[in-house]
């Protein structure tokens, strides 16, 4: 796979592979396109604040999320 500057290579099992061309079929996108999807997915869902996005049966649910900040052993309860 190659964004244009860099090229990786991944291997999947037998199972992430089934999983990945069922992701994409429901997408209707290749391989690749749906990896790309998903990180980008995963890179908005890095902020404080979002949507989680659960995938089944060819059904997306998108569920408001924020999060937390982490808390030291050091804080009260």
């Amino acid at each position: 796979m190659s964004d244009g500057t860099r090229n990786f290579s991944l291997r999947l099992t037998a199972d992430d592979h089934v999983r990945l061309e069922q992701i994409a079929a429901r997408f209707s996108l290749d391989r690749t396109g749906v990896l790309r999807l998903l990180i980008r997915r995963a890179a908005v869902g890095l902020i404080g604040e979002g949507c989680f996005t659960a995938v089944g049966r060819g059904r997306a649910h998108h569920f408001p999320v924020r999060l937390k900040a982490e808390r030291s052993v050091h804080d009260p309860d």
